[in-house]
C-alpha cells in the first residue's frame, strides 16, 4: 500500500489585511522615491531562497489575472505551490508572457525577453522583482535620475552585471513603454520605475 505525503505550502501573510496593505504601501513609496533603500518593518511566510520583501511583494501584486513568470533557480514545486495557494495567480508560459516576474540577480537574461508593453497600453511593461545580494556594497557605478529624484543620486550595481544595466539604460528611449523593478534583498527594496534614466560615467 502507497502512503501519499502532502506537503503544506509555506505559511503567507500572518495578518493578510494589514501585511497587505503596508507591502503595497512600501512598494509604492519605493517608486515613488527611485534609489531610496525601503525597510519592510514585518516578516511574512515565504519558501526558502526568496528574500522576505519580495515575498510580500509577490502575495501583494499578484493575483487570479497576473500571469507570474519565476526564474532560473526560483522555478521550484515548493514556490509554485506557494504562489498557487496565496495567491491563485497563473504562471506564464514564457517571459514575454508575464506580467509579474520573480528572478534571482546571478542569474538574469537579458531585458528584451519581458514585456514592454506597447504604445497603446504601456502598463502591460512587466514588473521585474530582482533578488540582489546587496543593496549597498560596492562603489557607485551609475547615476539614476527623474521623477522622484532631486537631482540625481549614485548608485551601486547591487550585483547585476553592468551590461544588464546598460540594457535597461538603453529601455529610456522607448518610454513610457518599459519595465518596473525592484530590487531586494532580506528586508529591504529600492524602486527602479521605468521613468527613470540611467547614464554611466557622466556628470
Amino acid at each position: 500500500m502507497t502512503t501519499l505525503q502532502m506537503t503544506t505550502p509555506a505559511a503567507g501573510f500572518h495578518d493578510p489585511v494589514q501585511q497587505s496593505q503596508r507591502a503595497f504601501r512600501i512598494l509604492l513609496d519605493t517608486m515613488a522615491r527611485p534609489g531610496r533603500v525601503m525597510d519592510q518593518d514585518f516578516d511574512c511566510g515565504h519558501p526558502g531562497g526568496i528574500a522576505p520583501v519580495l515575498a510580500a511583494g509577490l502575495l501583494t501584486l499578484a493575483d487570479l489575472d497576473t500571469p507570474v513568470w519565476l526564474g532560473e533557480g526560483l522555478d521550484t514545486p515548493a514556490m509554485r505551490d506557494w504562489l498557487r495557494f496565496h495567491t491563485g495567480a497563473p504562471l506564464a508560459t514564457g517571459p514575454g508572457q508575464a506580467a509579474l516576474v520573480l528572478l534571482d540577480a546571478a542569474r538574469m537574461p537579458a531585458l528584451d525577453v519581458f514585456s514592454l508593453g506597447s504604445d497603446e497600453a504601456p502598463e502591460r511593461g512587466a514588473t521585474l522583482l530582482v533578488q540582489v545580494p546587496s543593496l549597498h556594497a560596492a562603489a557607485a557605478a551609475m547615476t539614476w535620475r527623474g521623477p522622484g529624484i532631486k537631482e540625481s543620486v549614485a548608485m551601486p550595481l547591487c550585483g547585476l552585471d553592468e551590461a544588464l544595466w546598460r540594457q535597461r539604460a538603453q529601455l529610456s528611449a522607448v518610454f513610457p513603454r518599459g519595465l518596473d523593478i525592484y530590487l531586494g534583498c532580506g528586508r529591504q527594496v529600492i524602486g527602479l520605475p521605468r521613468s527613470t534614466v540611467i547614464t554611466f560615467g557622466e556628470a
